[in-house]
């Protein structure tokens, strides 16, 4: 087995790493009777429109990822998609590198939020608000999570794709925050706005 192909396995592995751990955390609150899915019916037509295409973005990236990785599967898109911009073995390294990172903040995430975790805007039963463990240096971990897996993934696989897919995820994730934080405002007050002065966005520098 050529180390090209070790690192596509490894990001086929990691790839169903961070879905067995948002499925598993998923079940586990199911069974407390904790409702995970939240559908913000408050939104307007132009977040709805985000909310599609950034599920729309993270089915086509999670399929490049297959596509490109898996031989037996189908590439997506025109040829130009499965271009190679970047190919050398330190960054599939640095690639990899970024994946267990990401693995690691999703993972500790996941066990910070508690009964608190939730996949879209929850307005009736939104939880407690998290501060501690991994939230008391990143106001966002699961994002910062999923951007280092995003631009791991390029790096290993080096693709046009990979790359441009990368891009509008973080740019709608971003979208995302800044409308979850102004709810996050309204819900929590002055607690959520102190603890938004202490802990930076994606990262606290201290």
């Amino acid at each position: 087995m050529s180390i090209a192909r070790s690192f596509e396995l490894f990001l086929l592995a990691s790839l169903a790493t961070l879905v067995g751990l948002g499925v598993i955390r998923w079940l586990m609150l199911r069974a407390r009777g904790v409702r995970v899915l939240a559908v913000d019916r408050q939104r307007s037509i132009a977040q709805g429109l985000t909310d599609l295409a950034q599920l729309v973005c993270l089915l086509g990236w999670a399929y490049a990822v297959v596509g490109y990785a898996w031989p037996l599967a189908t590439p997506p898109g025109p040829a130009w998609f499965g271009v190679v911009l970047l190919e050398t073995i330190w960054a599939k390294a640095a690639g990899a590198l970024l994946l267990l990172g990401g693995l690691a903040i999703y993972a500790l995430a996941l066990r910070a939020f508690g009964d608190s975790w939730r996949l879209g805007i929850d307005r009736q039963r939104p939880g407690a608000l998290v501060t501690s463990g991994v939230f008391a240096w990143i106001r966002n971990p699961i994002y910062l999570a999923l951007d280092l897996f995003f631009a791991g993934a390029f790096l290993v696989e080096g693709r046009v794709a990979l790359l441009l897919l990368a891009l509008a995820n973080a740019a709608l994730f971003h979208q995302l925050i800044r409308r979850e934080e102004t709810f996050l405002a309204d819900r929590y007050g002055d607690a959520y706005r102190e603890y938004g002065k202490r802990v930076g966005r994606y990262v606290t520098w201290r």
